[in-house]
């Protein structure tokens, strides 16, 4: 591999022993089985003061319903209300599940002192756009709707993603702002996410030592022409399926994005909080020496890089739902 000299050496392990993955349609239901390994493998806590609730709530439109997760601490004795994110799993578009994250989200939970809600969105090619986007809408509104019943505050709600939910966190970021809902989104969290449907894509730029682990070039094409299929990398593209399409970025919600300088998305990560900054959102970019995609996933926790970044978003996420 061109860039194995420049990984940061407590990521190496994870990665000498990740096995080859090849993205096409045939290798689609093996690349599935190996995500859902990873989900089959947790074991949550036992006595970490966090609850899990399991909840289906309507789809978008008329759609089928849709599955949240919601974790929560203790609710506040004065009747108090607390914020809320909306977590959106990655998975390239085609895989993944919110079960995979509950580590993460039981953090979120418990460090933030939110209530969090993992959306379990349909997934490419089997649902296309917009399908993965309206499930996330559908959870979205769901939670305006029942924030007095779940004794959350509608005006401090977040949304956090990652890789592909990052793309659709920032896409929901877009369609709120677009269609007027009140109050609006008060934060977004951008792990290395999938931004432009270009990247990857014949006569796209290429990092020279980027994309070599775990996320690839082609792989990153591959996810996004399960979601758009032959639309993908034409003009005619949805700034909801791919937010850097976008023709405008101004009265979007403050934003963190962190993504490995060996990502490959990290060129478009970096353009995105560009052109946020120059739109006037607070925006917040961190780049990680020696980090590939999806590196805190597969650290093991166990990575000073990757500690950095789970303790920058908790941070974030504190700051933009107003925390102390």
């Amino acid at each position: 591999m061109r860039s194995r000299h420049l990984v940061d050496p407590e990521l190496l392990p994870a990665v000498d022993g990740f096995p080859p993955m090849r993205f096409a349609y045939d290798t689609l239901a093996e690349l599935r089985a190996m995500v859902e390994s990873f989900a089959a493998a947790y074991q949550p806590p036992q006595d970490d003061g966090i609850t899990r609730e399991d909840h289906m709530v309507p789809g978008l439109n008329g759609g089928p319903d849709v599955r949240l997760l919601l974790f929560s601490g203790a609710a506040a004795t004065d009747g108090a209300v607390r914020p809320a994110i909306l977590y959106i799993h990655g998975g390239g578009f085609f895989s993944g599940k919110a079960d995979l994250y509950e580590d993460w989200c039981r953090r979120l939970a418990r460090e933030t002192g939110a209530l969090v809600a993992a959306v379990d969105y349909r997934k490419a090619p089997e649902a296309p756009h917009p399908a993965p986007m309206d499930d996330c809408h559908a959870a979205l509104l769901w939670l305006h709707r029942s924030a007095a019943q779940l004794g959350i505050d509608p005006a401090r709600i977040a949304v956090e993603g990652v890789s592909a939910g990052g793309a659709l966190a920032a896409a929901l970021a877009l369609r709120t702002r677009d269609e007027g809902i009140a109050p609006p989104l008060a934060f977004q969290l951008l792990d290395y996410p999938m931004l432009d449907d270009r990247t990857g894509r014949d006569g796209a730029p290429r990092d020279p030592f980027a994309g070599d682990y775990v996320w690839t070039y082609d792989g990153n094409a591959f996810g996004w022409e399960t979601l758009l299929g032959e639309t993908v990398g034409t003009e005619g593209v949805s700034p909801y399926a791919a937010p850097a399409r976008a023709a405008s970025l101004e009265g979007l919600p403050p934003a963190f994005i962190g993504v490995g300088a060996l990502d490959p998305l990290m060129r478009e990560n970096v353009d995105y909080a560009m052109r946020l900054v120059q739109a006037g959102v607070p925006t917040q970019l961190a780049v990680y020496p020696g980090a590939y995609h999806g590196f805190d996933a597969f650290d093991g926790g166990q990575s000073a890089v990757g500690d950095e970044f789970r303790a920058a978003r908790i941070t974030a996420l504190r700051r933009g739902l107003g925390v102390r």
